[in-house]
């Protein structure tokens, strides 16, 4: 269902890079407000603060390091000056739990205003354009985290009703219309800035627990914004990482391709053993001969559970004509995984290495969900695979009488 705590996922930028030197001089002070061509100026004023202390650091892509600390004056007012040639990220805070995030330009000066006591919530931003977009971004984003907590509020109001599962349906579809609004602002706010830093600020931010662009399903505008901002800053950290993981991403994108493209129908499956429930070894390639219908499970999947009675129906209707199920258990415990094949009268081959879905077997058959399976012929040939029961149903009718 849907968390109270959502809005409290927002990732902290400073979480996600590694640390690179910068050369720095900072001074707290200096009678010219406006920026030189190789420093950056913060000033302004927040409210409500009583001699509260401002604390700058300097975001890398894995850490932070402090650069200064300010003592707000009677009013709030203050003003900051640090020597650089690159951009920076600042994280600009009181607490760790109470900060802002600036995106600054050397020549920039920056003027910020806001509540003391809750930075995100209130403060506004002049003189920086991508921390402006970066401050868009999380008007926008809290006003999203409210409505999941409105949707929230009304299940805990309703969830004993005797509608409450047609009301969990309904909120269930509203939530999942609140991510998608929130996936297309991303993708118009990034597709409208692709010079900006802001935007690489932008498209790391999760939305709950689930990034907002997963970096293999928009791949293309990961790849686009990291050439584009290394066209303006080449030597910048931020960016360097940027590249560094859509490097990584297209190698893993043309792995899975490749494994993909092995397990189609009409090639052989690959080989594995793993030990039974007696732990003895059985191998695949031993079944060679018959119709082996792989089933990857695991006790802990609902779904896996509630297809085993159309396992036990095809194991009644076409054992005898030579159907072998072959179940694939991705489980951790022993106990939970024999006492479910006790229960639910597994009556065919069942193995389990007991490593969860960290098992070699469910990359070798890129098992991203469960129950998978795949239907091999006599010459362990793949004839179909889904995640389906029906069309498997379908498949092994047709290898058995269909000529």
């Amino acid at each position: 269902m849907i968390s109270m705590n959502m809005k409290n996922q927002l990732s902290p930028f400073f979480l996600i890079f590694t640390a690179i030197a910068l050369l720095l001089i900072v001074s707290s002070c200096g009678n010219n407000k406006q920026a030189g061509n190789n420093e950056v100026v913060f000033e302004g004023r927040f409210i409500h603060s009583r001699a509260n202390v401002v604390y700058f650091d300097v975001i890398h892509v894995e850490s932070a390091a402090r650069i200064d600390s300010i003592v707000l004056d009677e009013d709030g007012a203050f003003q900051l000056r640090y020597k650089t040639e690159k951009p920076v990220f600042f994280k600009v805070s009181t607490s760790e739990d109470n900060f802002i995030t600036i995106i600054a330009d050397p020549g920039e000066t920056i003027t910020l205003s806001g509540d003391i006591n809750a930075l995100s919530e209130s403060y506004t931003v002049s003189g920086s354009p991508a921390s402006d977009l970066v401050a868009k971004y999380l008007e926008f984003t809290r006003g999203q985290y409210k409505k999941l907590d409105t949707l929230s509020l009304i299940w805990e109001n309703n969830k004993y009703s005797e509608n409450k599962l047609d009301l969990r349906d309904s909120l269930d579809l509203l939530s999942k219309s609140i991510f998608a609004d929130q996936r297309n602002y991303v993708l118009d706010l990034i597709k409208k800035n692709p010079n900006s830093l802001g935007s690489l600020f932008v498209l790391y931010q999760y939305f709950g627990r689930a990034p907002v662009l997963d970096p293999f399903e928009y791949f293309e505008l990961y790849e686009s914004l990291a050439k584009s901002l290394s066209a303006i800053y080449p030597d910048f950290e931020h960016v360097g990482h940027l590249n560094m993981r859509v490097n990584k991403t297209r190698l893993a994108i043309k792995e899975e391709e490749e494994i993909k493209a092995r397990l189609d129908t009409g090639k052989v499956a690959p080989d594995f053993s793993l030990p039974d429930i007696n732990n003895n070894t059985i191998k695949l390639s031993d079944l060679k001969g018959k119709v082996v219908l792989l089933h990857f499970w695991g006790s802990w999947s609902d779904e896996s559970i509630r297809q085993l009675n159309a396992l036990r129906n095809y194991n009644q209707t076409y054992g005898q004509k030579g159907l072998v199920i072959f179940s694939v258990s991705f489980d951790y415990d022993k106990d939970m995984w024999t006492n479910a094949i006790d229960a639910e009268d597994m009556k065919w081959y069942n193995v389990c290495d007991l490593k969860y879905t960290d098992s070699p077997i469910a990359k070798l058959y890129h098992v991203e969900q469960t129950p998978f399976f795949y239907l091999l012929d006599r010459d362990q040939v793949i004839a179909k695979k889904s995640g389906n029961i029906d069309e498997i149903g379908n498949a092994i009718y047709k290898l058995f009488f269909a000529h």
